[in-house]
């Protein structure tokens, strides 16, 4: 298959999730049109938009994958993604053990940033995890597969580190 070929299937993939998340939020919207009217606009917008991004975001796995695919004949892009995702894990790792450090409320921008970070962090390991064991799995070279793979490993120690978070009991202060 030519290099137009496949990037125009991806372009495809991703213009039909488009339009399956129109179809989405068209739904959506004429299933809200059907009941009594509210003031609560807002809410009826987030939800639209949360339906919409949420569709697409599903629909967009597959021209993502088929990318991804793709792209094993690079191995350079390959030994970029693996280094970028142990970095994004390793420094996950560290936000996640911060708390520990301080205990502080963050003042600064930077300390809003990794408070924001820790949250992804620790709510987003089941993906994060699934997401680099795909990539290790799909990587075409021996050395971003271990790259990958080591990249799961720190975030299955974030996941120890959430679930003792979350259900080791802590002694009142």
């Amino acid at each position: 298959m030519s290099r137009k070929a496949k990037v125009g299937l991806v372009l495809g993939g991703y213009g039909l999730a488009i339009a399956v998340a129109s179809a989405a939020v068209w739904a959506y919207e004429a299933r809200l049109a059907a009941l009594p009217y509210d003031t609560s606009g807002g809410m009826y917008a987030g939800g639209t938009m949360i339906t919409g991004v949420g569709v697409f975001l599903l629909a967009a796995l597959v021209p993502t994958c088929l990318a991804f695919w793709f792209l094993r004949s690079c191995p350079r892009v390959w030994q970029g993604i693996a280094l970028s995702a142990l970095a994004f894990a390793i420094v996950g790792l560290v936000v996640v053990l911060m708390p520990l450090v301080t205990r502080d409320q963050p003042a600064n921008l930077l300390g809003l940033f990794s408070s924001l970070l820790w949250l992804a962090q620790i709510l987003g390991v089941p993906l994060w995890a699934a997401a680099f064991a795909l990539f290790a799995f799909l990587a075409p070279t021996r050395p971003a597969r271990r790259l990958l793979l080591a990249a799961v490993g720190v975030e299955l120690v974030i996941g120890v580190c959430a679930a003792i978070h979350w259900f080791v009991p802590r002694p009142p202060l």
